[in-house]
């Protein structure tokens, strides 16, 4: 017979391992293709989280900052220009705190990334911020002088009218990054769904080339089999090294939880970075390792901790190292650095005298939402085996786990920074404020009584009567910071309702006679003891009553009352003013609201207080008004058990 398969008109057929390659190529093309498309996606959606959080968000806060900073130095400059034209000195201080406190702000918006489009208007606005910078220092140079005549010209005309365009030039960019902050919240969804759509078709065209190279596979059999027993024993072979791995990333995480339990038992964030150290040795292995917060090349890291190494012989090294050659070079890449030893590396510069040569290195960047919050440094002893890839993968996942606790360790030290700073400013306030003025208050007191004249006379009643205004609102201050900080302490006695109401209504009767309006006390609860600190209870009843008496007509009515309430006595301070419009009312207990931003009157932190006084005794305080017919304003004390 004849062979046909050598018959060139009868072609061999074509076996099916010759089309296993081209087909797997096209399904790990369209594998990869269905990858790089996530990742393209996943990245767009990311710029554009990154951007409302990075640019938008934060611009929108700093802008919206610098616009109160705006009102508030509109209200302190007509401030200032009406002590000056009442005769009295000018105080410049919240003139100059509130140009100070805008720049900070505007400042603070310049450092971020800005929009193609947000510089062309930051340019119109700087523009009128510019104007105003000038405006405001001729203003401050009049009061200065004390030429009323100028000062009141230029805060009533063209200072008002820098302020008011300064004011749009930053809202037209506040408006911008909102719009933005909403297209880019838009875009986000619709990028999702798009990447899903297609994510959903490139999966399918794999798993239809998957189906055609199986057929293919199964068709050859005999080498399906014989490539079967390879992956088979390579399977085999995989399962006892990741056995071996499972049981070392148990071990990472068990290491991240035992770095995340000393953020909160430590006093110390570096108790934290040692942690971190000493789980990162013993993981992999080595026989030194360091942890160096920052990126900076002249400056030394900060803090910089150590394992494997004892304190005296550290001591003995000198400062910190600074993050140069090797250790320079792991905070500037975003892969780890391993090297096999470090003598034969073109970026090693040496070692400080006495310190324990090193052979093979491994430096892995920490990171957090993408930003190096800090290095972990892993060594070995000079001829000790190199680090492998295992080890690589370990401090990998390890610094993975850790950033956030190394985040967190950071933010913690800023927020004790805070809290320091804060309570130095209030220590300040208490002291270098308070004890001056007492000495003013006394002088004055002293001046009184010797001047031999009325105008003298005069002059040191209006001393005193502002040096009292002063310490009030220092008091005021001091108050509002105790309470934001949950520091408002109060020794409660037991007081009884009646006597606490008429004890509030003589304190105010000289003050509210001046305008003729009548106090009343209405008290069914008048027998009723309750649970209370006596001196807080009148510094909030004299809040309540002095806004009452500020804000009622001549020859009006103020009714205090003490009526009875389950567990407690509701006080109340009713007034017959203008009342507060509905949308106002949420805001009342505000700090620093005031129903007419142009009133210089108050503080706007007198509700404030009175808010956080009632809350202090377990109380709660509301406000009901009606505009036009008055205010009434609730709050409740405890009954004496």
């Amino acid at each position: 017979m004849r062979d046909e398969s050598a018959d060139p008109r009868h072609p061999p057929p074509r076996s099916p391992a010759r089309l296993i390659l081209p087909f797997t190529v096209f399904t790990a093309a369209s594998f990869v293709a269905s990858t790089i498309y996530a990742e393209h996606a996943a990245a767009r959606v990311d710029d554009d989280a990154v951007s409302i959080a990075t640019n938008a968000s934060p611009s929108i806060v700093h802008l919206a900052a610098a616009r109160d900073q705006l009102v508030l130095l509109q209200a302190a400059a007509s401030s200032a220009v009406e002590q000056l034209t009442a005769g009295g000195p000018a105080d410049v201080a919240p003139f100059d705190r509130a140009r100070v406190r805008m720049r900070e702000e505007l400042d603070a918006y310049l450092q971020l990334p800005f929009y193609p489009a947000e510089h062309e208007r930051w340019q119109v606005a700087s523009l009128t911020v510019a104007a105003l910078e000038r405006k405001a220092a001729t203003l401050a140079r009049q009061l200065a002088a004390r030429d009323s005549r100028a000062a009141v010209a230029l805060a009533h005309d063209g200072f008002r009218r820098a302020v008011e365009q300064a004011d749009v030039a930053l809202g037209e960019i506040v408006r911008f990054d909102a719009e933005e902050e909403h297209r880019l919240g838009l875009e986000i969804p619709r990028l999702r769904d798009r990447a899903a759509r297609i994510g959903y078709l490139l999966d399918g065209i794999s798993a239809a080339l998957a189906l055609v190279l199986m057929g293919l596979v199964f068709r050859a059999s005999r080498d399906y089999a014989r490539t079967l027993d390879q992956a088979r024993r390579a399977a085999e072979l995989r399962a006892v090294e990741e056995s071996r791995f499972t049981a070392k990333v148990e071990s990472i995480a068990d290491a991240a939880t035992h770095v995340a339990g000393t953020l909160g038992r430590a006093g110390d964030v570096r108790v934290v970075f040692q942690a971190i150290a000493d789980e990162a040795r013993a993981l992999a292995v080595a026989d030194y390792a360091a942890v160096g917060i920052g990126s900076d090349p002249d400056r030394p890291f900060d803090p910089w901790v150590f394992s494997g190494v004892s304190p005296s012989l550290m001591e003995t090294l000198g400062r910190p190292p600074r993050p140069v050659g090797l250790l320079g070079q792991v905070t500037r890449e975003a892969r780890p650095l391993r090297v096999d030893d470090v003598a034969r590396h073109a970026l090693f510069g040496g070692m400080p005298a006495r310190h324990p040569p090193i052979g093979p290195f491994l430096g892995v960047a920490i990171r957090h939402r993408g930003d190096n919050v800090g290095n972990l440094y892993l060594a070995r002893k000079r001829g000790a085996a190199p680090f492998s890839d295992e080890d690589e993968r370990v401090a990998e996942l390890l610094a993975g786990y850790v950033g956030v606790a190394v985040a967190n360790a950071r933010l913690y030290r800023e927020a004790q920074a805070a809290t320091r700073a804060r309570e130095d400013l209030m220590a300040i306030v208490s002291h270098d404020l308070k004890s001056p003025l007492q000495a003013i208050r006394i002088a004055v007191e002293l001046l009184e009584r010797r001047a031999e004249d009325d105008r003298a006379r005069e002059l040191a009643k209006r001393i005193r009567r502002s040096s009292s205004r002063m310490a009030r609102l220092i008091g005021d201050l001091l108050d509002a910071a105790r309470i934001e900080a949950g520091l408002l302490h109060t020794t409660p006695s037991t007081e009884k309702a009646g006597a606490l109401v008429e004890e509030a209504i003589e304190s105010f009767r000289p003050l509210a006679s001046e305008k003729s309006i009548e106090l009343r006390a209405r008290c069914p609860a008048a027998d009723a003891a309750v649970r209370c600190d006596r001196e807080r209870v009148l510094q909030l009843f004299g809040n309540l009553i002095g806004n009452a008496v500020k804000f009622s007509p001549e020859g009006g009515a103020i009714t205090i009352a003490a009526e009875p309430a389950a567990d407690a006595v509701a006080f109340s301070v009713a007034d017959d003013g203008p009342g507060i419009a509905d949308r106002d009312l949420p805001h009342i207990f505000d700090r620093y609201w005031q129903h007419n931003p142009g009133d210089r009157r108050g503080t706007g932190l007198g509700l404030f207080i009175a808010k956080g006084i009632a809350s202090a005794h377990g109380g709660r305080i509301w406000a009901e008004s009606i505009l036009g017919h008055g205010t009434t304003i609730f709050f409740t004390l405890p009954i004496a058990q």
